[in-house]
This record gives C-alpha cells, structure tokens and sequence, in this order.
C-alpha cells in the first residue's frame, strides 16, 4: 500500500512537470481552461472546473491544472 502511495506522488509530481515544460504549448490549445492530465496526457479540459470533474473518471488521483498566462497568487 505505501509503495503504491508513492508511485502515485511520484506519477504526479511527474505529470505537474510535464504542464510545466510544456506550458508554451498548452497556452495556445488550452487557453485559460482547466486541463486534466495523466502520464503526460490532457485527458479533458474545460472553461469551469466543475465541467472538467464532471468529464473525470477519477478526479482524486489526476492531476488538474489551470492554464493561464497570467499569474497566480495563492493563499495558504
């Protein structure tokens, strides 16, 4: 059970890097929306976050990122 833990984190963290390096290009196909992505993946995507997790299977254990140019400030 812990080894699967991991390898989740790990497949997701892995999955934020990919949004990340690969950012220009989901700007210009996905701006401003919602994507969901798995193993380097868009899955869905969608204006709302309420429509992207209506389209998911799993919600809880993929990675879902906002796609903006703009940035963001988050409160903690």
């Amino acid at each position: 059970m812990r080894g699967q833990k991991i390898n989740e984190l790990v497949e997701f963290a892995a999955d934020h890097q990919w949004v990340e390096d690969n950012k220009e290009g989901l700007l210009k196909k996905y701006p401003d929306q919602w994507i969901a992505v798995s193993h380097g993946t868009v899955l869905a995507s969608a204006p709302e976050l309420a429509r992207l997790l209506e389209k998911l299977p799993d919600p809880a254990h993929t990675c879902i990122v906002f796609v903006t140019s703009e940035p963001l400030e988050m409160v903690l």
